[in-house]
Formats: structure tokens, sequence, C-alpha cells
């Protein structure tokens, strides 16, 4: 490792290429990237010392010692294949975090749903705990503004990226599972091969392996891992769980009461929102606690924690208009999301933009039942994530198959008619927008936001 000095990364701008970038500048690597746009996070790059092409081309491939790109890089790229005719190595992110983080005690955070929150939130627990660890997220941290830290320990706490099985080069010492859900089926292909990654990144674990013991998915898995290593949570089952928790409901904060096998370890409180946010907070809890965190630090500083980027993130709040931002891109996070603001009484409208034709079409008669059950839903194209355009199949289909059953449905091709809509709807009735998806739906949020400022 140390005889890698120069390295270039392809896609760079992406939130978890920019991460492991932060990472070797401050391994004090020489680091040059490229990337098709201007963002944020590129921009970021060269204020902190990075070189930043905007176009992908063989000329930015010079004598590097390694090269890194995403795994959704086509291999007919132009800096792939210079790198090849240059014989310079090239590996996937996922190997190069696992390469340069071998010798921290890594706690690996994986779970189709939450692990950006569960990641964030337990590096803010040991942290606050004192164990002042590194932090790779795929997300922007609400409080550290950014999605990665520098840690002073040897502790290193991972979002781990489960969709092409690149969670499985790191060197875990913990692992974690939130969840386990039928996503990701466009690499995995089958649901045996997706189960059978979870299983090994549980298994390849140093010390321990965590998991969510309620979700049905993840209970499976369990009886594949070996017991010795195995930590098991849940508000269910409890002589079976290692950790069980119990929900109190109060108005406007969540609170959850923690037992381990022997003792009741206190009640927590959160200000997050949903109950899938109490199984993230109770998850984080558990695996700070396992590694170093201290309980009385963890209970007193839990309620403080804000959600990273994205997460149910406020961009608009007047009188009249609350639009709030999410990732969810899956129908169970949609219906997660539903289920945690059923008590509202101001109009709600669900803002959907669908991510990648292949997860559309496996996901379509889920997407198409869970949409259903909103009172307004506003569809808009799918967001392509590079892949194929070509594809037949296309929101429309979505929204005529919604239609069937929820007649309010409305589909936009055009973005600036969307946000005409929304405002529109704002000044009959005080409304609440969800934009949700993993593109750049948040971007209109943003926009109206703009437009509300310039008047």
């Amino acid at each position: 490792m140390n005889k890698i000095k120069e390295i270039h990364l392809i896609g760079i701008g992406g939130i978890g290429m920019s991460s492991l970038a932060q990472f070797l500048i401050k391994k004090n690597k020489k680091i040059t990237g490229s990337d098709v746009s201007k963002n944020t996070i590129t921009k970021r790059m060269k204020r902190i010392g990075c070189f930043v092409s905007y176009t992908h081309k063989a000329e930015n491939i010079k004598n590097q010692d390694l090269v890194i790109c995403s795994t959704a890089i086509d291999k007919k790229n132009p800096e792939i294949v210079e790198a090849r005719r240059k014989k310079i190595k090239i590996i996937s992110r996922g190997e190069a975090l696992g390469l340069f983080t071998k010798d921290y005690k890594n706690i690996s955070i994986s779970g189709c749903h939450g692990k950006s929150t569960t990641t964030s939130m337990t590096q803010f627990l040991l942290n606050k705990s004192g164990v002042d660890s590194t932090l790779f997220l795929g997300a922007i941290d609400s409080k550290l503004k950014s999605n990665f830290y520098n840690g002073s320990s040897k502790v290193c706490v991972i979002e781990a990226d489960e969709s092409d099985n690149s969670f499985n080069y790191l060197n875990s010492y913990v692992s974690v599972i939130t969840n386990i859900d039928n996503d990701h089926l466009d690499f995995y292909k089958t649901k045996k091969n997706l189960k059978n990654a979870f299983a090994k990144f549980g298994n390849s674990t140093k010390a321990k392996c965590i998991i969510n013991n309620d979700c049905k998915i993840t209970r499976e898995i369990a009886s594949r891992i070996n017991s010795k290593k195995l930590i098991k949570f849940g508000q269910f089952n409890h002589k079976e769980n290692d950790y069980s928790f119990t929900i109190k409901k109060n108005s406007g904060q969540k609170t959850f009461s923690l037992f381990n096998k022997t003792s009741n370890l206190g009640e927590f409180k959160t200000k997050l929102k949903g109950e899938y946010n109490i199984y993230n907070s109770v998850c984080s809890v558990v695996t700070a606690l396992e590694t170093g965190g201290d309980l009385n630090i963890i209970r007193k500083n839990l309620a403080s924690f804000a959600s990273p980027s994205r997460r149910f993130e406020t961009i608009v709040k007047t009188k009249e208009l609350t639009i709030v931002d999410d990732y969810g891109h899956h129908p169970n996070a949609i219906n997660a999301i539903r289920l945690s603001i059923e008590e509202e009484k101001r109009k709600i409208i669900l803002v959907f933009q669908p991510h990648r034709f292949s997860r559309t079409k496996i996901l379509f008669n889920a997407f198409a039942s869970e949409l259903s059950e909103w009172d307004n839903v506003y569809l808009v194209d799918i967001y392509s994530a590079f892949e194929n355009t070509k594809n037949k199949l296309d929101s429309k289909l979505l929204y005529k198959e919604i239609k069937k059953i929820n007649s309010k449905v409305k589909y936009f091709s055009s973005k600036e008619k969307l946000r005409e809509k929304i405002i529109s709807e704002s000044k009959k009735r005080d409304t609440i927008v969800i934009t949700m998806g993993a593109g750049d739906i948040r971007d209109v949020g943003f926009d109206i936001k703009n437009k509300i400022n310039k008047y």
C-alpha cells in the first residue's frame, strides 16, 4: 500500500467514491479524478487539492499507480481502456476500501434500508463516547456536513454497499445487517444469490455480527452465521434476542426501552420520525455498546442526533407548504414513510421518481400496489443511473397501472409543470410534499425554495 502514491478515481463525484478520495488524501496519496458533470462533491474535491476532469478521456490516465472505478462504469470507458493499455491495476471502490482500511477495526453496516442513518448514528454515538472513529457515509452527515470524517483511532465506521457485493471486500471487525429485502436483483439475479452474499458478509466478520432479528430474511440468514459471533436485537422473540426493546409513543418524540439478557438498560429518546427509525436507533445503540460506547453517554446524546441528508430532510417550510426529501426508492421504504406520517392532517403529495429501469421492472407490481395507497401521487420519469434509456419500460406504464386503483395519480414529463402544480396546490390548502427517489428529484424542492426566496 505504501508503494501506491498516485491514484485516479473514475466517477469521483459519487457519494462513495468521494469519501474514499478524501480518506486517501489524508493518507498523503496524490489523487486525480473524473466525472461527467460538476456538483457540490466535485467542487469540494477540487478545494481539498484534487485535480478533477469533467470528461472521461484517455488523457486523464498518465502514470498513476492505481485506478479505482465504480462497478457502474462501462468497461469501454476510455480511461479504463487506457489504464489497461498501460497495464495500470484497476480495482473497484469496494476492493480499494477494503485494501486501504485493512489495518482498521471496521464496523461495516449493511442492509437494504436504513444503513446511512444507522452508520451516521453509530459513529456519532461512538465519538460522543470518546471513540474517535473514521466515517465513510453514503450521504452527507447533517452535523459534519460531509460524507467523510477522519478519526484519530483505529476504529472505522463504514456504510457497506451490498448492491454489487462490494461489502464482501471489507475486512470487517464487526458486521451489521439492519434488514434484507428483495432488492438489487438486477445484480444478484436471484434471491438465493442475495441471501448467500449476506450470509458470507455475516460469517466473514472477525468479532461480531449484529442483526435485526425481526426481519424475516435476516432471521433466516442468522441461522447460517456462526452463533459465537452472532448478536441479535428485536422487538419480538425476546427470549432468543441478546437485546430487546419496547416502543412507547409520545407526542412528538419517540421513546424506547432497551433490555439485554440480564438488565433493563433504560429509556432512550429519538427525534426521528417513524418506527423504522426506532429500529435504526436500536441497531446503532447496540452496535455502539458492543464496540466501546458508554451506555450513559449514548442514552444522553441519542435524542440530539439528526438524520443525514435525504433522510426525510426538510427543504422548504412556509405557512402553506412543507417540502421534505427522502432517498427511499424501494416499495417497502415508501411504505415506511407513509406509515410514519399517517397522523398528518395536512394534504400530502408524494412526488416519486423511480430509480433504474431494472429495479422498476423487477418491482413493478409492488410499486403500483404501494403507490396506489397514497392519496396524491405525482410520478416523474425514471432516473436511469447510467442504464440503457432505450428500455421500453417507463413511468407512463407505472402511472397507467396505478390509475386503475387510484384516480388521483398524475404523471409529469416536465419538472417545470410539476413545480407549478405543487405551488398551485399549496395555495389551496396547507400542503406537505414528499419528494422520493435515489436520483435528482430533490432538485425540485430546492428549485421551489429558490423561487420562494426570490419573491
